[in-house]
C-alpha cells in the first residue's frame, strides 16, 4: 500500500483526475448536492454555481456539455475536493501501478492512462 505522497507524478495525476471524474459523475447524475453556507453571498455558494450551470446547459439545449459548464463554474473547488479525495486515499499497487483507491470500504480500480 502507497499513500498519495508516495505514487509518482503521473499517478497522482491519475488518481486526482479519476476523483475527479467520480465526483463529476456523482454532480451530474444527480446523487451529490451541496449545502451552500448560509452567509455566504446570495448565488455564490458552491451548488448555486452548479445549479446555474445545469440551467445554461438547458437554455442553451446543450445537455452534454454540462460538466464543461460545471468547470466553468465551479472547477477549483471540484479539482481541490478531488485532490483532497485523492491525498486521503491508500493505494494498492501491482507491477504496473496502483490498481485501487481504498477508502474505508469503498474500492474503486483505477490503472494509470487507462481510458
Amino acid at each position: 500500500m502507497r499513500t498519495f505522497g508516495e505514487l509518482i507524478g503521473p499517478e497522482q495525476v491519475a488518481a486526482v483526475e479519476y476523483c475527479l471524474t467520480s465526483l463529476m459523475r456523482a454532480i451530474i447524475e444527480g446523487g451529490m448536492r451541496f449545502e451552500d453556507e448560509e452567509d455566504e453571498r446570495v448565488g455564490a455558494g458552491l451548488q448555486a454555481r452548479i445549479d446555474r450551470a445545469f440551467a445554461e446547459a438547458e437554455r442553451m439545449q446543450t445537455p452534454w456539455f454540462v460538466g464543461e459548464y460545471i468547470m466553468e463554474a465551479a472547477g477549483g473547488d471540484l479539482r481541490a475536493m478531488a485532490r483532497d479525495d485523492a491525498e486521503g486515499t491508500q493505494y494498492a499497487m501491482d507491477d504496473d501501478g496502483p490498481i485501487a483507491r481504498l477508502t474505508g470500504t469503498l474500492v474503486d480500480g483505477f490503472k494509470v492512462g487507462a481510458a
